[in-house]
């Protein structure tokens, strides 16, 4: 009877390893970006074409290698960062399992050109789909040039899952920002499609921290750099070096954070959880802080083969790291001081720093229709307004509205900073922001899939946007122009919002442009105006609605209540809050009778 087990061949080994260590394009950066970083390398320049399925280029001025290390380094297992099996406790480079380069090489078209020497004499090894066509002389500088094109041309299935070119290009970019922040010494550019969308300044500053500092700007802009504390400590074997956001320069999600063991950009909850307690009680619910943190320890402590990508580290003496962590994010915020901790900073433009100071006024229609007003009619003054609301604020007396839409709209009996009062069966306090954005909501429905009338800006608003925010930007300027906003780019980084739909109304484009931002970023670009298009529109329609702290006139408040009256749905604003609350006759008068038997 024959064996049923057998022993794979090399190719189909290959393949197999790719699979673990390549998952898309911006893998095979990661792993060609750390073998140029444990060569050695102070200068790397990253080329791509379509998201890095047809062209990925990397190039080094590293140490380089010579003819016979150029063909070894194809062979899986092949590494000079370990000699025996010892050496994996105790791993101080990027890279060390040697399956990079011959797992690349099996699944796609590749090319290395490389030299250890300053004489111009290199060598040129081309692969395809694993095999090697040609190994010969070549002249180049001393470095390495690794080249791989059609990625993935001969493993069809995983070709068929990948995703769209432009998400790689962004995911490349993710990769190099976050190997960029991680190496402040090293200069790194991007080029995508013969475009560059990231580069670093060669640092300037001879301490790791002064060389963080820039990198941080350089990445994530002046703005972010300017609200965080700086953080610097050591314990025993432990160091801890970076930047942490104040309590007030905070995200709703994660994708802000950067922790760097032994300047590897990884994921460890303990870590996370330490510097999350560090800050205490300043930070709200749902927030989490932003940081660029890196800690220094001995490669002993530190076990970084649990993952094949190397995302994930264990570590040992955790208690002492955790209590050095919560100390010195601690002191951090103390050196800072209350005046950071409560300014006034915007936490959701933290990674997108206007150009401009000013909140640019622009000429725009009047935020409501002009829509005839009821006869002029008494009305209570604010002191009694404002008592009227104080006491609808006990809930037992407030019912919300679920009934469908009076024909006639109800009269505005007054208004406040915050609420209209109208008369309807009693009285009916609305928030105006609210029932605003439902108006602005139920119009850019109405124009899904035709462009808005727009309102050209009296003055221009400018912005400057991070490396990544560029690139996602700039794919979706189409898009954009399609809900009314008219964005231009004026600069590398910087870009002018010059039109609005005319129903935005006197909205605060700073708030507006940070939250396009933070979506493109946490969408990836991609699904914008698409698959959460729904979602997008409503906070581009609650952040466009008239601001919490402006009285409207009555007449205003008189238009705004006659349009929300029309809509479908005039008593949740788009996203699910109420936009009034009811206080009936029968419940008013139950009030008054209650104080008239005490």
């Amino acid at each position: 009877m024959p064996s049923k087990i057998r022993i794979l061949d090399d190719h189909t080994i290959n393949k197999i390893a790719a699979g673990e260590v390549i998952e898309n394009p911006a893998s095979v950066v990661k792993e060609l970006v750390e073998n140029a970083i444990d060569a050695g390398a102070t200068d790397v320049c990253i080329e791509i074409k379509g998201g890095g399925r047809q062209l990925i280029r990397i190039t080094d001025n590293g140490c380089g290698m010579n003819q016979d290390d150029a063909l070894l380094c194809l062979e899986r297992h092949a590494t000079s960062k370990i000699r025996d099996v010892e050496d994996i406790y105790a791993i101080g480079t990027m890279g060390f399992r040697g399956e990079a380069i011959p797992s690349i090489a099996s699944i796609s078209k590749f090319t290395l050109l490389t030299s250890d020497s300053n004489d111009h004499a290199g060598v040129m090894v081309t692969v395809e789909g694993g095999k090697i066509l040609q190994c010969c002389p070549i002249a180049r500088s001393r470095g390495t040039t690794v080249e791989v094109k059609s990625l993935f041309f001969n493993v069809p299935v995983r070709k068929k899952f990948q995703r769209s070119p432009a998400y790689d290009a962004h995911e490349i970019l993710n990769i190099a920002s976050g190997i960029a922040l991680g190496y402040p010494q090293i200069k790194f550019q991007l080029i995508s499609d013969q475009k560059t969308i990231l580069t670093t300044k060669a640092p300037n500053e001879s301490s790791f921290i002064g060389r963080l500092r820039e990198r941080v700007e350089d990445i994530l802009g002046l703005d972010c750099l300017e609200a965080t504390c700086e953080v610097e400590a050591n314990q025993d074997d432990f160091r801890i070096q970076g930047f942490i956001g104040s309590p007030s320069h905070t995200r709703n999600n994660r994708t802000g954070q950067y922790l760097f063991i032994n300047q590897r950009l990884v994921a460890s909850p303990l870590i996370s959880f330490a510097i999350r307690n560090g800050y205490g009680e300043m930070l709200s619910t749902g927030r989490h802080p932003v940081y660029v943190l890196h800690l220094t320890a001995p490669t002993t402590l530190v076990d970084v083969n649990v993952h094949p990508q190397k995302r994930e580290v264990r570590l040992r003496q955790e208690q002492l790291l955790k209590g050095l962590i919560l100390q010195s994010i601690s002191k951090a915020l103390q050196r800072c001081g209350n005046s950071m901790i409560n300014n006034s900073f915007d936490a959701e433009a933290v990674f997108f720093p206007p150009i401009l100071e000013n909140n640019a006024p622009f000429i725009a229609k009047p935020p409501f229709e002009s829509i005839p007003c009821p006869e002029p009619i008494m009305r209570p003054s604010p002191k009694a307004a404002e008592a009227i609301i104080q006491q609808q604020s006990h809930q037992e007396n407030i019912q919300f509205f679920s009934s469908i839409p009076s024909p006639t709209p109800p009269r505005v009996l007054t208004t406040l900073k915050r609420y209209i009062i109208v008369e309807s069966d009693g009285l009916r306090l609305v928030d105006q922001r609210a029932a605003h954005s439902r108006i602005i909501y139920d119009k850019l429905i109405q124009h899904e899939g035709k462009r808005p009338s727009m309102q050209t800006l009296l003055i221009p608003y400018g912005f400057e946007a991070t490396p990544i925010e560029s690139a996602l930007l700039l794919e979706r300027l189409d898009d954009l122009d399609q809900m009314g906003v008219a964005i231009h780019q004026t600069g590398p980084s910087a870009f002018i919002v010059d039109a609005v739909p005319h129903f935005f109304g006197d909205t605060d484009l700073k708030e507006f442009v940070s939250q396009v931002l933070q979506d493109l970023r946490e969408c990836q670009g991609m699904h914008l105006l698409m698959k959460e298009q729904g979602k997008r529109i409503a906070a581009a329609a609650s952040l466009a609605a008239v601001s919490q702290n402006k009285r409207l006139s009555i007449e205003e408040a008189q238009s705004l209540i006659n349009q929300l009256m029309r809509s479908q749905t005039p008593y949740q604003c788009p996203l699910g809050k109420p936009t009034m609350v009811h206080l009936s006759y029968e419940e008013l008068d139950k009030r008054f009778l209650a104080n008239r038997e005490e």
